[in-house]
């Protein structure tokens, strides 16, 4: 059974060294935006690693629309979607991650949006975990990054598949046992809107 959300739990247990939540970063020439993008990603990826008591864990249940508020991992059984929330000091989103439910275990799915100090999407990350994948015999690791300039035009694009051990698996002979449609929102009052988020 795969674990849905890797992100969050793998290091809920780590309480030292916590980074300050903090909007700031380098300044860059804009000849260095892709510089100054991976680096606003990788920072808010420690950020979240670092503060996992400060994420706000919210869940849509199958039968209703209106997502719950989860405390201290008490989720209920009839999870469809689970989001985690991540904010600056000033409660400017940085960093919403959302979990889709497998019934069936074989895969996780997570897709991730990244914002600027203004709202604007500037990564989108999607990682897929699955079993079945003919390619290798344990879990194939999937992810896919995108990074995008001011006006949320595309300018950069990052594919990686894996197994456990990191040895690069090749796409062709890998089958791809999850179909999920997902759209990636130019902005965080966008996707807080969409996916009934903004009060959180």
């Amino acid at each position: 059974m795969l674990i849905l959300f890797v992100r969050l739990f793998s290091s809920c247990n780590s309480s030292e060294n916590k980074t300050s939540l903090s909007t700031s970063s380098r300044l860059l020439p804009e000849s260095d935006v892709m510089e100054r993008l991976r680096y606003q990603k990788n920072n808010i990826d420690s950020l979240f690693k670092h503060n996992t008591d400060k994420v706000i864990v919210v869940a849509k249940l199958t039968d209703g629309n209106e997502p719950i508020l989860i405390k201290n991992g008490n989720f209920p059984e009839n999870v469809e979607t689970t989001y985690n929330i991540l904010k600056d000091s000033l409660g400017n989103v940085m960093l919403v991650s959302e979990f889709p439910f497998s019934e069936s275990g074989d895969w996780s799915i997570t897709f991730s949006h990244y914002f600027d100090k203004k709202g604007k999407t500037f990564a989108f990350e999607r990682q897929t975990n699955f079993f079945n994948s003919i390619c290798t015999n344990g879990i194939a690791f999937e992810t896919r990054t995108e990074f995008y300039d001011s006006d949320f035009k595309l300018i950069d694009k990052t594919y990686k598949l894996v197994d456990e051990k990191n040895t690069t698996l090749e796409k062709d002979s890998c089958q791809f046992p999850y179909d999920y449609n997902y759209d990636i929102s130019k902005n965080s009052n966008k996707y807080l809107k969409v996916n009934n988020l903004k009060h959180y």
